[in-house]
């Protein structure tokens, strides 16, 4: 048994000073990032901003009480660099004062990453996480059937007034109470893709949890199931492709643990190639495939978006047009750019091109870098470290990555926070981490409630 595989006592106290208020700072402000439209649409705006003045008070008090530095010196260098980049738009701005505000709030939204990392350890990050996508997904369901059943038709926001004679874009509603009639559910969250992405996290979540016995068997099946019902329902095509990857993730990190060098590149081998195998039925076949899927050969108007946002990066490639992360409403050039069926649209539906748009070329290249060495990192933890606990974060950032193709969410609210929760967690040092038991993670995941103990007790001897 060598270092990395030796069980240590390294949990969260909870009888430790400050802890039940740093934990519930932390739920609160995941629970408004994951779901900030469930608080805008039932106190309003100003309600909303009082929520983020509490959780930004609170999460910066905590982080900076401690020493700071020791979590400021494991941040990768490129993160530095890119959001300097972002800041520094600001001078060739097309919008100088929304650039400003934007990489203020990147700033915030970084610290409170910072405060995650420093304030928790990963068993304990395991366990917020799921908790609150737990209460997310299954309020979602409880919201969705209060609609369908009682209320029988869409749900609007509380403090809009949508009466005219012309009703609103079905976008516009909190839900539509499709539950029962087989069209795409909103949940609380008050998007399909999002309360999709939730789901998706989820399902690592709870799969980990069940994996290092973190919970009850019965909340481990309810929380699956509650999971799946989501992302289902949802009927998000982009994340049906990041669960792919997720599985292709697990598999081959599982198969390669413990394993040599050749024989863990040979696995590699193998999920590249499905990789590519994958992208190539898709390209080729399209049509069928999001048929399948429900969605129409463009991914629902994303292609055009991808278009008109490939000719903005073509008028500034290298610098961009200005930090902006999501698109201001009534700001120029986005005011109007993209409307679909009545809906103006906010973001490019792929972070990567949002970025090359926003900062240029080299953003977008800092932006690639803080990911790879994210990957890279996450990855060799997963790997080498027996424990299933440490699947947690490269299979969770899989998903988002690969979601993020579709989806430009990853630049804002929990997107951005799980980036550099991931980026920034994985550098620190190795005698922190928390490795609780020697049994392989494939025994863990696949022997726990199927071939009992007497199977772990022969691997640990």
């Amino acid at each position: 048994m060598n270092a990395l595989t030796q069980p240590i006592r390294v949990i969260f106290n909870t009888r430790e000073k400050g802890y039940r208020a740093k934990t519930w700072v932390a739920s609160i402000a995941i629970f408004t990032l994951m779901a900030g439209d469930a608080i805008r649409y039932s106190v309003g705006w100003y309600g909303w901003g009082v929520v983020l003045a509490f959780i930004a008070i609170s999460s910066l008090t905590m982080f900076f009480k401690n020493d700071p530095m020791v979590t400021l010196r494991i941040v990768p260098w490129p993160f530095y660099a890119l959001l300097a980049w972002m800041g520094a738009s600001t001078f060739w701005s097309a919008y100088p004062f929304w650039s400003a505000l934007a990489t203020v709030s990147q700033v915030l939204t970084s610290l409170f990453a910072l405060f995650l990392v420093s304030r928790f350890s990963w068993r304990h990050l395991l366990r917020i996480f799921a908790n609150v996508i737990r209460f997310i997904l299954g309020a979602s369901l409880i919201f969705e059937f209060i609609a369908a059943v009682i209320v029988r038709g869409p749900i609007a926001p509380i403090f809009k007034n949508y009466s005219g004679d012309k009703p609103p874009a079905a976008a516009f509603y909190w839900t539509q109470g499709h539950l029962f009639d087989g069209n795409r559910i909103q949940g609380i969250v008050g998007n399909s893709n999002l309360l999709a992405f939730a789901g998706m996290l989820g399902l690592v979540a709870f799969a980990v949890e069940y994996a290092i016995v973190g919970t009850r068997r019965w909340i481990s099946a309810v929380s699956f199931i509650a999971s799946g019902l989501c992302v289902y329902l949802a009927k998000s095509a982009g994340i049906s492709f990041a669960l792919t990857a997720v599985a292709v993730a697990a598999v081959v990190s599982i198969l390669a643990e413990g394993k040599n060098r050749e024989t863990r590149h040979r696995y590699y081998r193998f999920a590249w190639g499905a990789a590519a195998l994958t992208g190539l039925v898709v390209l080729l076949f399209r049509a069928q495939v999001f048929e399948f899927f429900g969605k129409s050969p463009d991914m629902t108007g994303r292609s055009g978006i991808w278009k008109i946002v490939l000719k903005m990066i073509g008028q500034h490639p290298w610098t961009g047009l200005g930090w902006i992360s999501n698109w201001v409403p009534g700001v120029k050039p986005f005011e109007g750019l993209v409307v679909i069926d009545r809906v103006p649209y906010y973001q490019a539906h792929n972070a990567y091109l949002d970025v090359w748009m926003q900062v240029g070329l080299v953003g977008l290249l800092l932006f690639l870098a803080v990911i790879v060495l994210t990957f890279v990192k996450a990855w060799r933890l997963a790997v080498r470290h027996t424990s299933a606990l440490y699947l947690w974060p490269v299979l969770s950032f899989v998903g988002l990555l690969v979601w993020s193709a579709t989806e430009s969410r990853m630049l804002i609210e929990i997107g951005w926070v799980l980036l550099v929760l991931f980026a920034v967690k994985v550098w620190e040092p190795e005698e922190t981490l928390e490795p609780l038991g020697r049994s392989p993670k494939r025994v863990r995941l696949l022997g726990r409630g199927l071939l009992g103990s007497r199977l772990r007790q022969r691997i640990d001897r």
